[in-house]
């Protein structure tokens, strides 16, 4: 338990930079997630140790070089790692077709997660921050009232611990949290979007947690990494997160 309050602790500061300023602290954060997400991704994968060494590098410079390919190219720029890890098994006989189609997932979603992530940086990082409240409140609350009078459990084939009482309680903890702080910063969101927010985060970040729990129990492993003492990897501390950002750009085009 102390190791896990003093990783929390690090975390805190580590991230409170970028979430406040946004901007190019918030994009070398995202690099990293990006990046070291990636080799976790690739090592949860039980064929990981047979991959060749470039497949995890090739993964990530196709998610993070989307991001900065014209709007009009973008489309044309998807096919390009579509076909590449979709045929590689036909030019490499260490790849099997499924262990493309891992990284071309990994490469789909994150692109799309970088790309969020930069309009976030780009002068609407208060969003992030809702976000943040959100999903850790939701995770916050979960945990004490799941912990107190958590009767009824969710999914146990994916996470045994969780229960629906502690669901309710991570939703409304989670709201009250995301929706009482953002008064601090309202004048640098819209009130009515940045209240949705308060309101499907929390939710969502419960399903978020589940989804990964799902690759980990498929790949029976306990967590992504061990980097941090108590916490696992960072896709174990990001997964809600990361599912909530993938929410805000359903809301971009109407925030904009």
């Amino acid at each position: 338990m102390k190791n896990r309050v003093i990783t929390a602790i690090v975390i805190i500061c580590v991230v409170a930079i970028p979430l406040i300023f946004g901007g190019i602290p918030l994009e070398l954060l995202a690099l990293f997630i990006v990046g070291y997400g990636g080799y976790e991704w690739a090592h949860a994968h039980n064929r990981f140790k047979k991959w060749p060494v470039y497949l995890v590098p090739v993964m990530v410079l196709f998610t993070l070089g989307l991001r900065f390919v014209p709007e009009g190219y973008r489309q044309a720029a998807f096919i390009v790692p579509v076909i590449f890890f979709w045929t590689l098994t036909i030019f490499d006989e260490r790849i099997h077709v499924m262990d493309g189609f891992y990284c071309l997932i990994f490469v789909v979603i994150f692109s799309i997660i970088y790309q969020i992530i930069g309009w976030l940086s780009a002068g609407h990082h208060f969003y992030l921050l809702t976000l943040v409240l959100a999903t850790y409140g939701s995770d916050t609350g979960a945990w004490f009232v799941g912990r107190k009078i958590g009767r009824h459990k969710m999914n146990p084939r994916l996470s045994p611990k969780k229960s629906w009482e502690g669901f309710g309680g991570g939703v409304i903890f989670g709201f009250i949290l995301a929706f009482v702080v953002s008064f601090l910063y309202l004048g640098h969101v819209q009130m009515i979007w940045n209240t949705i927010l308060c309101l499907v985060c929390p939710i969502v970040a419960e399903i978020g947690d589940l989804s990964f729990s799902s690759i980990k129990r498929h790949f029976r492993i306990k967590d992504f990494s061990n980097l941090l003492p108590g916490h696992g990897g960072i896709l174990d501390r990001v997964d809600s997160l990361l599912m909530n950002i993938l929410v805000l750009g359903i809301f971009i085009p109407f925030i904009s």
